[in-house]
């Protein structure tokens, strides 16, 4: 088998790869401090999915809670927040709540894309990349099975 490389940065094991190589029968992630390796014969099968910030889910919820609080409280007249701080109330009702539009767009729209690759192991290797480098290993991989299936029936 020839020697294919992935030339995306990838992340495994919590660290970063510059690149993803498949030679003889192993998947490699190689940087100048760790080495990972997967023999894919016993690779069982993967599956793509995503991972969401959760702290951009905190600071939406923060943001909107701070917000309606006061906008609430200050227009029942029970408590006036931003008088206490010494702030502007719309600066601080109206940024709080519009930085949690912004996160919770974040969160939303760009969420970390994986891969999980189950080799027998208990727990799964989860390979975290862009979309491209996600959608190639997975295609390369999957091409791999897909021969080494054909070769066992």
């Amino acid at each position: 088998m020839q020697k294919i490389t992935l030339p995306h940065r990838y992340s495994a094991s919590g660290s970063r790869f510059r690149e993803a190589t498949i030679e003889t029968g192993w998947l490699c992630f190689k940087n100048s401090a760790v080495s990972i390796r997967i023999n894919l014969p016993s690779l069982t099968r993967l599956e793509r999915s995503y991972q969401m910030r959760d702290w951009l889910l905190a600071v939406a919820f923060v943001g909107l809670f701070v917000g309606l609080a006061s906008l609430g409280l200050r227009s029942l007249g029970w408590l006036n927040i931003p008088q206490l701080l010494k702030t502007n109330p719309a600066l601080l009702e109206y940024g709080t709540l519009a930085l949690a539009v912004v996160a919770l767009l974040g969160y939303l729209l760009f969420p970390i894309r994986v891969l999980y690759l189950y080799d027998g192991n208990s727990a799964p290797l989860l390979v975290m990349g862009s979309k491209k480098a996600v959608e190639d290993m997975e295609t390369t991989l999957w091409a791999f099975l897909e021969v080494r299936h054909k070769q066992q029936s």
